[in-house]
């Protein structure tokens, strides 16, 4: 099973181009609801997009030290993280930059898996994947979405709800 999920706005607060540790700041409740799927067996995958990169606001370097600042961080908490990421910007027409499914289309797609976004494109991108489980983190939800959550916190009630439900108190 597969979890995937956005960065900004998922697992860290959504600056605009967050790309530096700096600038990096957990959301809410992320590490307890991955610490959730991890336990419920989803293989957690980040799928990002960073035209930051290539806007140049921030570089290459900064996005693999972020990076590897979240994977320790996690790693603490015997997180595992599968990271895929999209450095371009929209004007280029790439097929990995969402909502195209590019950095998505390797994968194996089950009718438990899940994605965790916290805009439309997300959503269209999951739902042009036919990724069954669509679950939008947004105050004002829109796009193929199949559940949307005001917060972290209700996102987190789902997850353990799962949880209970498959029987992994």
């Amino acid at each position: 099973m597969n979890c995937f999920l956005d960065r900004d706005g998922v697992l860290n607060v959504n600056y605009p181009y967050v790309g530096t540790i700096d600038r990096f700041t957990w959301c809410p409740h992320i590490i307890d609801i991955l610490q959730d799927l991890h336990g419920m067996g989803y293989r957690l995958i980040l799928v990002t997009n960073q035209s930051g990169i290539n806007r140049r606001f921030y570089s290459y370097r900064d996005f693999l030290n972020l990076s590897f600042f979240m994977l320790g961080a996690l790693a603490k908490h015997s997180i595992e993280l599968e990271i895929n990421y999209c450095r371009h910007t929209e004007e280029d027409e790439c097929k990995c930059r969402k909502p195209r499914t590019g950095m998505l289309d390797k994968y194996t797609i089950t009718d438990r898996d899940i994605f965790i976004g916290d805009k439309s494109t997300d959503m269209m991108a999951a739902y042009s994947r036919g990724i069954p489980n669509r679950f939008l983190l947004s105050s004002t939800p829109c796009g193929p979405y199949t559940e949307a959550f005001q917060d972290h916190e209700a996102l987190h009630s789902r997850i353990r709800m799962l949880r209970l439900r498959d029987g992994l108190n």
